[in-house]
């Protein structure tokens, strides 16, 4: 599997959210993108996933125009996972998860697993409407878990905002599971630490353009951060031996 991203540029009127961008991603791979706040990420994000159509420019999965995918070929190579869902009724966590199956056929074994990887099939019967912050994140992972083909893409915009310390751990070694058997995996983040963590390569975004690409440790430094955020930054060592990037 391969992603290719040409010349791809997004307009909102006379705001350009994206401009420019080139890159390409081979399966087996997790990629942190990264940047400030309305540099791009969730653009970037829904062009990939094929929810939003780029202006100039065009998204490939092997060789085909993601925008021509029909609606069953779409959900079968790329499953996504928004920042924030919005779910409106008296669904429970279980039928929400189900929703990743709509448009493949129902498989409760997919859904069961899913769960289960997430840390919510003893909760799955909670509504969803009384959920807490943590729980819906998962429980939209979840759904894409149960949607996903082994050796497509998965698409994750800011996956682990609400997780606490133990379900950050497990979503970090989901998604590398995930690229393990052939994903695409590519997750907008803020933390850098996480990114470190669990990424193979690294785009990072400011104003809409793609400014620092690469191997991971290459690209996350001070000095190349800092300038991107516009703050000074440092390596920590914690007291495990890991670095991180600190402001000092």
């Amino acid at each position: 599997m391969r992603l290719r991203l040409t010349d791809i540029g997004v307009r909102f009127g006379a705001r350009a959210a994206l401009r420019d961008f080139n890159a390409s991603v081979d399966g087996s791979k997790v990629v942190a993108i990264l940047g400030p706040n309305a540099s791009g990420k969730t653009t970037l994000l829904r062009t990939i996933a094929g929810l939003q159509s780029p202006t100039v420019g065009m998204v490939e999965l092997d060789g085909r125009k993601v925008e021509k995918l029909k609606p069953h070929a779409l959900a079968s190579k790329i499953a996504w996972v928004p920042r924030v869902a919005e779910v409106s009724g008296s669904f429970t966590i279980r039928k929400v998860v189900e929703l990743g199956r709509y448009a493949l056929g129902p498989s409760r074994q997919r859904v069961e697993d899913a769960l289960a990887k997430v840390d919510l099939l003893s909760r799955s019967e909670s509504l969803w409407y009384e959920a807490s912050a943590g729980m819906r994140q998962r429980a939209v992972i979840a759904r894409a878990l149960a949607q996903r083909t082994p050796g497509g893409v998965l698409v994750l915009d800011e996956p682990t905002s609400a997780l606490d310390l133990r379900h950050l751990r497990m979503v970090g070694e989901m998604l590398r599971q995930c690229a393990s058997e052939g994903d695409i995996v590519i997750a907008a983040m803020h933390n850098i630490s996480f990114a470190l963590d669990i990424a193979d390569e690294v785009f990072v975004l400011k104003d809409g353009q793609l400014v620092l690409a690469g191997a991971t440790k290459a690209v996350l430094t001070p000095s190349s951060l800092g300038d991107v955020f516009g703050v000074d930054l440092a390596w920590a060592t914690d007291e495990a031996g890991n670095q991180h990037l600190v402001q000092p």
